[in-house]
């Protein structure tokens, strides 16, 4: 159905191209001209209502004003991870404004003569009409959205007569105003809905054969059902992702699925055993770092899938496994990947056994991660993993004991040690240059820079993927670290308590997660 979609959009892309190709040498070579004269209305009287009127119409509906509209819808799906999409709308109002501005200097076509010639609007060059590219481009993309909302089929046709009125009403105001002949209003329908097509094209979005319907109906049903658990304070827009969720699962076949809250004080340990229980087919997890570790904690060893849809800030195993952040893509990812096997690790603490899927560590991060609020981790982001450490420079390491393996135990002066299961954080920094979530290994990066000199060589090797002095690696499938004193810990980014001792175990392939 998606390369169906595709093939639609191509179709589109090519009608209008070749329409606007057409129809703009007719205009040049003056084919047109009979029909612009013919459809050219009588003079208004420019001080009568009617008038006055059309004239603040002709500025209310300035390209400019419809294009930040444009703009501010893109920013709307950019917040709730609907990134393609919010590209292409980006994309068209750049080329569709450029580009209109740029087809008027080279067609070189006068505008007819008016009595509203004093008006801002009546400056330049007359085809294509620029206030007709903007209104297409901005009812374009209304209908874009509507679809992109999962609305019903008869409420995005509504949407769509709308707009299409509101783009001949905007060209009637332009005619009215003789600052355009008909050809130009005609030529910038084609030129703005070609735009905004290519854009979407370009962005793979189907939007165009969903919105007419094609897309609603499964091509087979199937005795499938998914979880969704999800973290309330992670999803932006809730109904939002709820009918989006729904109609993938509605479009590809699946029955109705089971959906799961977290809450504080339980961020997906129960909601996780209650779908395993339900015997799901797929378990989805929207959430961040936290949720995800704690979900596929409990899907260890299941054979039942994970699918990945990032909600949160790091969305470190998402990044790291080539989930896409956008969310349609993951959602393509989700329902026609593979389940692959991932390697998880086994994490045991004084006060128990875990699991992770990322990173844990014991030290100065964690004891960082712990007073620092949530606000601000999401300024730190990725780099809390270094800067933890840069606050604690001029103070006094910690003394760990670190058996790797079956090795004699060593003795290490340091301001934290980590554990790895992938290597790269956000912002593309490769903190295990080593690590693979399927090699059956773990990586333990042990770091001790004393100064702002040595601290100074880590941020450098980090961002350069380079090893360098006060970071030393290892790889193996089990590393004990203990510390006579109890030192802070923390799990996928998340300050956990204290530990004096913690062991760490590679399972190898213990998740299947749904990627390409």
């Amino acid at each position: 159905m998606r390369t169906r979609g595709r093939q639609l959009t191509w179709s589109v892309v090519i009608a209008l191209g070749g329409g606007f190709a057409l129809w703009s040498v007719l205009r040049v070579v003056g084919a047109l001209d009979p029909l612009d004269r013919a459809l050219l209305p009588g003079r208004i009287t420019t001080r009568s209502a009617l008038g006055q009127i059309l004239e603040a119409a002709s500025l209310v509906l300035h390209p400019a004003i419809l294009f930040i509209v444009v703009l501010g819808i893109a920013a709307w799906c950019w917040a709730r991870r609907l990134r393609r999409l919010a590209l292409a709308l980006a994309a068209s109002v750049v080329v569709g404004w450029v580009g209109y501005e740029l087809l008027k200097l080279v067609f070189h076509q006068p505008r007819p003569t008016s009595g509203f010639s004093d008006v801002l609007t009546y400056a330049g060059y007359s085809y294509p009409s620029g206030h007709v590219v903007g209104a297409t481009i901005a009812a374009a993309t209304v209908v874009t959205l509507a679809t992109a909302q999962r609305r019903s089929t008869l409420s995005i046709w509504v949407i769509r007569i709308g707009g299409g009125l509101f783009v001949a009403l905007v060209g009637l105001d332009r005619l009215l105003l003789r600052h355009h002949w008909f050809s130009d209003l005609v030529g910038g329908a084609l030129f703005g809905g070609l735009v905004l097509a290519t854009a979407l094209l370009v962005a793979g979005i189907n939007t165009i054969a969903e919105s007419l319907g094609i897309a609603e109906r499964p091509t087979e049903h199937l005795d499938k059902r998914a979880a969704i658990i999800y973290n309330p304070s992670k999803v932006t827009d809730f109904d939002l992702f709820r009918a989006r969720v729904e109609y993938e699962l509605r479009h590809r076949g699946w029955k109705p699925p089971l959906w799961l809250e977290t809450d504080p004080e339980d961020p997906g340990h129960q909601m996780a055993k209650d779908a395993l229980h339900r015997q799901v087919d797929l378990v989805i997890v929207a959430g961040g770092d936290g949720t995800v570790r704690v979900v596929c904690s409990e899907l260890v060893g299941s054979g039942v899938p994970v699918g990945l849809i990032p909600a949160g800030t790091g969305n470190l195993l998402a990044r790291n496994l080539g989930v896409p952040l956008d969310e349609q893509e993951a959602f393509e990812v989700t329902f026609a990947g593979t389940p692959k096997p991932v390697d998880v690790v086994r994490y045991t603490v004084d006060s128990g056994t875990e699991h992770f899927v990322v990173m844990s560590g014991m030290g100065a991060d964690a004891e960082v991660m712990a007073s620092t609020s949530s606000e601000l981790k999401k300024v730190v982001g990725s780099a809390a993993y270094f800067l933890a450490a840069a606050q604690k420079v001029g103070t006094t390491p910690y003394d760990f004991t670190i058996t790797l393996d079956d090795g004699e135990p060593v003795q290490r002066h340091a301001m934290f040690a980590l554990v790895g299961n992938v290597g790269t954080l956000q912002a593309n920094i490769r903190l295990f240059p080593e690590a693979s979530p399927t090699d059956g290994l773990l990586d333990v990066l042990i770091a001790n820079p004393s100064g702002v000199s040595d601290w100074a060589k880590v941020a450098s090797g980090l961002l350069g993927g380079a090893e360098v002095e006060p970071l030393e690696y290892a790889q193996g499938t089990k590393v004990v670290v203990e510390s006579a004193d109890p030192v802070g810990y923390q799990l996928d980014g998340d300050a956990e308590g204290e530990t004096r001792r913690m062991e760490a175990e590679v399972v190898p392939g213990g998740l299947l997660v749904m990627l390409r």
